[in-house]
């Protein structure tokens, strides 16, 4: 065989394995294999973590993504996430943060889905394009309750039961006793999963508003900036009094 048909047999030999390796891509990511980035950490502070499906854990700072299947852990330390969607999420200590299921393709098109879970803790939120069309497309689980919304802003804080506040929009908060609708102002409360949802006068984060170390301005893991007094000095030790001479 001559020159020019060894060149050709290459050139076959060379595009054959191009498609082999551009199948095998496609396969990988139809099946999960490769995550595409749902969030990204806008902040993290302490030793946060994502937890993924297979176990393997991975630090978290400014700037990593994380994808459908991770759990984000945030043990003594304090994350933020931005969604492609343009929703923010802010996790406060101890508080893993599932992601079950995430799409958006730049814009709503009746595919769209954020199904989340949280396993502990506590978090606030604002949602993004996900759910103002179709509010079924949105779903936050917890043991106790789902969470659906109607385009908002509201925080949750989870441990045996769910303390729940919307601070704008409405929220539906739903188990197997029934739901209830919690509006801007109000916050709920839920014992387990067959007791029906319940207003309460407790913010969701109403144990967690003392200022964090190392916090980032702004929408930040539950914070309220502006709500939160500059520690006051003691005053000055005053000195002996004036007695004249009724003092010893």
């Amino acid at each position: 065989m001559g020159k020019d048909g060894l060149d050709k047999e290459t050139d076959m030999a060379a595009g054959g394995l191009r498609l082999v390796a551009v199948a095998i891509a496609a396969w990988l990511a139809s099946n999960g294999s490769f995550a595409q980035g749902a969030a990204k950490i806008d902040f993290a502070v302490g030793d946060v973590v994502a937890v993924q499906a297979d176990g393997v854990r991975r630090p978290l700072a400014r700037g990593a993504e994380v994808g459908a299947g991770d759990t984000v852990d945030t043990g003594a330390g304090r994350a933020q996430l931005r969604f492609t969607d343009g929703a923010m999420v802010s996790l406060q200590p101890r508080t893993q943060f599932r992601i079950d299921a995430y799409e958006f393709k730049g814009q709503p098109d009746g595919g769209e889905k954020g199904f989340f879970s949280l396993l502990k803790g506590a978090m606030r939120t604002i949602t993004g394009a996900i759910g103002k069309a179709d509010r079924k497309a949105y779903r936050l689980d917890t043991a106790v309750a789902t969470i659906g919304i109607r385009g908002t802003e509201y925080a949750v804080a989870y441990g045996n039961s769910i303390t729940v506040t919307t601070n704008s929009g409405l929220i539906e908060v739903c188990n197997n006793a029934g739901c209830l609708l919690v509006e801007a102002g109000q916050s709920a409360h839920v014992p387990d999963v067959n007791t029906l949802p319940a207003f309460t006068r407790r913010n969701a984060l109403d144990p967690l508003m003392g200022p964090p170390a190392g916090a980032a301005p702004g929408f930040s893991a539950g914070d309220r900036p502006g709500l939160i007094t500059a520690p006051q000095l003691p005053p000055p030790p005053q000195g002996p009094p004036t007695c004249g001479s009724s003092c010893y």
